[in-house]
């Protein structure tokens, strides 16, 4: 078998070969059976840990598959409902535009006609005029809007007989106050001399008429444009959402089985390979134990020790030659100081191998063929004789 690269870590020692380990361990004879069980569990510890992510990621998806499951059939019935009221096209925001714009015109009708009306509340500065008619439109408008809103919603009749209630309180106010800007009115234009007042006065029906409806019509059809524009915004928004909601649901519900079936068969890949990795690991572990039991290995001669411990003298004789004349003992001491920490260094190493030093160390055995034994083992040519027809 060839030599791996796979890595272990024995102890808190520094990472060992499992190759040097298992030889190390047959060249001496040591049960391997401790050794194999720490290598397995190891394996298996450091398998969870790599297994943690996918686990985890498997079973949130399986958790997201369980809670859509379970609100598909309502966000289905939702749409389902929704669809029979407001079709299968989407309500366009175009409607909603359009009225929230009439609704800011009524206003804006409104605040016009009111503001040469102020000078009954003694206010005199033009600006300040369009101010407060603009701030009396708004006002009414609300009103109108929100007895509307509270009339729509109500589920009793006590609270319907109070939206009209308050309706008719605002539709009182604004037929006084129309009776008064006509009144206002035809004073000042007599005051003026202005044929107007002629006119109004001569026609009193017909001015308390006009100016009742162009005081009362401009809110509420503001409050109407508004109600429409904010009910059409709120149907095409909650039609996109609803249909959105169940859209991703039903997809969820289709793709997530899916992803699910495809991280269970990443996880079982990831088994197998493991146990691959592992089987592979206990046949190279079972390898070199049977090397290390059988050929041993090699202790380094001490010849070598001495040669490198020689040309650590050497060395350290170059460096004490270029020192200072003040270091004049450390030159003589230097080289022998590196010669003899040299060979302490190098024996110990020696006596005490590493397992990597130990494999490579192994006592290789060679075997030599004679070359008879490779001429005996040549095929003897056989005897072919023709036969009728193989000259053609």
């Amino acid at each position: 078998m060839a030599t791996s690269t796979s890595n272990m870590r024995h102890g808190e020692g520094k990472p060992q070969q499992l190759e040097a380990l298992a030889f190390y361990h047959g060249a001496h004879g040591i049960d391997p059976t401790p050794v194999k069980d720490e290598i397995e569990a190891r394996f298996l510890q450091d398998t969870l840990r790599e297994k943690e992510e996918p686990v985890r990621k498997l079973r949130m998806l399986e958790a997201k598959l369980e809670q859509v499951r379970k609100e598909r059939p309502e966000a289905e019935a939702v749409w389902q409902r929704l669809k029979k009221e407001l079709g299968d096209t989407p309500p366009p925001y175009l409607h909603a535009m359009v009225m929230a714009v009439f609704g800011c015109f009524a206003i804006l009708v409104d605040t016009i006609l009111l503001a040469p009306t102020m000078d009954i509340l003694n206010i005199a500065n033009p600006f300040l005029q369009y101010v407060a008619a603009a701030g009396f439109a708004a006002l009414f408008t609300a009103w109108f809007e929100h007895a509307g809103l509270h009339y729509v919603n109500a589920k009793t009749i006590g609270q319907k007989r109070s939206a009209i209630v308050a309706g008719c309180m605002g539709v009182l106010s604004l037929i006084f106050w129309g009776l008064l800007r006509g009144h206002q009115l035809r004073f000042a234009a007599g005051l003026a001399g202005n044929p107007l007042g002629d006119f109004l006065a001569a026609h009193p029906i017909l001015a308390a008429v006009f100016f009742i409806i162009a005081t009362l019509a401009t809110p509420m059809i503001g409050a109407y444009s508004l109600l429409c524009a904010w009910r059409d915004f709120s149907a095409a928004t909650m039609w996109r959402r609803v249909r959105e909601r169940f859209a991703t649901s039903r997809n969820a519900e289709l793709e997530l089985p899916k992803q699910i079936q495809t991280e269970t068969e990443s996880l079982e890949r990831f088994d197998r390979r493991k146990e691959a990795e592992c089987r592979e690991w206990r046949e190279i572990f079972n390898h070199y134990y049977d090397r290390g039991l059988k050929n041993g290995a090699r202790r380094e001669p001490l010849w070598s020790v001495v040669w490198k411990s020689v040309l650590g003298v050497i060395g350290g004789t170059v460096l004490a030659i270029f020192m200072p004349k003040a270091w004049f003992p450390a030159q003589f001491l230097f080289p022998g100081m590196s010669g003899l920490g040299l060979f302490l260094f190098f024996n110990y190493r020696r006596l005490h191998p590493t397992h990597e030093r130990y494999l490579a160390r192994e006592n290789t055995k060679f075997a030599v063929i004679p070359e008879s034994s490779h001429a005996n083992q040549l095929p003897e040519p056989t005897l072919r004789l023709l036969s009728k027809g193989d000259h053609r």
